[in-house]
């Protein structure tokens, strides 16, 4: 690998910067440079960040880096500052484990393969992959996102500003948000009205949360809502609450959440502690025109299921004497 310094001047001429980014910027400011293919562990897009990181020292910040080959990042590329950052060039392809850009106008010349999130998260910024692109997240807030080659992914979180050259090349599970054509037409057989999409990620991620969305993706955490039942251990490391919901998880009912009717409970302190479970409403129920919108659970059915798989796990379940939609639930 060999990293070099040029002017703006010099690096628009080799690779036609100004025709490519947005660059209100003198000549004289530098930009960096990396000749062939690179590996590396991880890529700061932050003007300090990336003056560190590559060792250089610039009479002010760095203007931008130019990538003139291969990308490979082990871990994380990801750019902090909503307003503004070093504008990113790769000429070949890039692989990295998560990449989130925010203020960064970022152009990647060949494929992108990104093995949990690519996010955008700021409308400052705007990134473009030319080539095919896969991840397992796509998730842009107000972030303008170009995709021109192939994209798949399991979930899309559109946000409006996700723009696709190619309807017929795009695989992606599920859809929040509308997805537009290069011209900022709406395309109406990609995307989704409904927002219901975002019950695939963890629920720490409904809101997309900025710093909480990158801060996962530094940690190297999919967004992604683990599948499946998750496995009960013992009770110690779990309180008596926690250990209920997952008991009812593991029997396959549904959790209350923003978009899903099912079971809610809460630990009620007396001399012998116990723990309430209701059946309850969606936050957001869907619509009745929603597409996929699920079927109508009855309140007494479910409830009478959550009793007999407690029961079944050797918990005593009773009907509450003075409510007869609740469950009480203890050891």
């Amino acid at each position: 690998m060999e990293i070099t310094t040029v002017t703006l001047r010099e690096a628009d001429e080799r690779f036609r910067l100004r025709s490519l980014f947005g660059l209100n910027r003198d000549d004289d400011e530098e930009v960096v440079v990396v000749s062939g293919d690179v590996t590396l562990e991880n890529l700061p897009l932050d003007f300090t960040e990336l003056d560190t990181w590559s060792g250089l020292t610039a009479t002010n910040s760095f203007s931008g880096l130019v990538v003139d080959g291969d990308l490979t990042v082990t871990d994380w590329i990801t750019n902090w500052e909503m307003d503004f950052g070093p504008f990113l060039l790769v000429r070949g392809d890039v692989r990295a484990k998560n990449f989130g850009t925010s203020g960064s106008e970022v152009l990647v010349e060949g494929n992108l393969e990104v093995a949990q999130t690519l996010a955008g998260i700021y409308n400052h910024g705007r990134t473009v992959i030319k080539g095919d692109t896969r991840a397992e997240v796509v998730l842009t807030e107000q972030h303008a996102f170009e995709f021109h080659g192939r994209l798949n992914a399991e979930i899309g979180i559109a946000g409006n500003f996700l723009q696709v050259a190619d309807p017929a090349k795009v695989q992606v599970g599920s859809w929040a948000g509308h997805v537009l054509d290069l011209r900022h037409q709406i395309l109406p057989n990609l995307g989704s009205r409904s927002m219901r999409a975002l019950r695939g990620l963890d629920s720490d991620f409904w809101d997309y949360d900025r710093r909480q969305v990158l801060s996962a993706m530094e940690a190297g955490r999919s967004l992604l809502r683990a599948s499946g039942p998750r496995q009960v251990g013992r009770e110690t490391p779990q309180s008596f609450e926690e250990t209920i919901r997952e008991v009812l998880r593991q029997a396959r009912y549904q959790e209350q959440d923003r978009w899903d009717d099912g079971f809610y409970t809460c630990t009620r302190e007396s001399e012998e502690p116990f723990v309430e479970v209701w059946f309850s409403e969606a936050d957001e129920p869907a619509e009745a025109d929603e597409p996929k919108a699920p079927e109508e659970l009855d309140p007494a059915t479910e409830l009478r299921g959550y009793a007999e798989a407690l029961i079944a796990a050797g918990y005593r379940a009773t009907i509450d004497p003075d409510d007869d939609e609740c469950l009480q639930v203890r050891r």
